[in-house]
């Protein structure tokens, strides 16, 4: 098998081509060692030349994928090819697998949503397509506007009501401080018998 290794974007990339055998996996978890003791945290592993692959290497990635999540790193696969899509087929959901470098490099939440699919598709069954995805896409963004218009209304209505009640409020208090000063002018004519206030009115 050949291995070549470069440093693309801080990362750095394994690029296998050949049948990749288990006599050949302490040979890869020496490199990952290395390049782990060298302060590297994001490898890209490209396996589309690989043309046939032992069950034990991918165990070996099992465990190196927890080694390098262990020091806060992440390991990603590039492959598209039958044969390595039936070896790691169990794990399709916990590796990240990109069809190739393009997709891998992309990024973007449109991305996001085509990896997702492809997950489903492959746990599944179900496949979302890009027109699915954006009309699903807009769809959220009209229910979350439509959420945010509502709130904003409502805020306005409690505002409104808020404002109303306090006036109302302060109407009665100078209402009851002018029938109290009503009160104060009326009582000396009270008292000289000149009116006679019942207690309705008093009240």
């Amino acid at each position: 098998m050949d291995i070549t290794i470069e440093g693309r974007a801080h990362a750095i990339w394994l690029i296998l081509a050949g049948h990749f055998r288990k006599e050949q996996i302490p040979h890869m978890r020496e490199k990952f060692e290395v390049l782990l003791e060298d302060q590297n945290r994001q490898f890209v592993v490209d396996l589309e030349k690989v043309t046939s692959i032992d069950d034990s290497v991918v165990q070996m990635f099992l465990q190196l994928l927890s080694a390098v999540r262990g020091k806060g790193g992440e390991i990603r696969l590039i492959f598209k090819n039958a044969i390595l899509t039936r070896a790691f087929a169990p794990y399709n959901n916990i590796f990240p697998v990109y069809p190739d470098a393009a997709a891998l490099t992309s990024g973007g939440f449109m991305n996001a949503i085509r990896l997702r699919g492809k997950l489903l598709s492959k746990k599944t069954g179900i496949r979302i397509s890009r027109p699915v995805a954006i009309f699903v896409l807009i769809v959220l963004l009209g229910w979350f506007g439509t959420l945010l218009f509502i709130v904003r209304i409502q805020t306005r209505y409690i505002k409104r009501q808020q404002v109303e009640v306090h006036a109302l409020q302060e109407t009665n208090q100078q209402m009851k401080l002018e029938v109290e000063s009503l009160r104060d002018r009326v009582k000396p004519l009270e008292q000289l018998g000149i009116i006679n206030i019942t207690p309705d009115i008093k009240k």
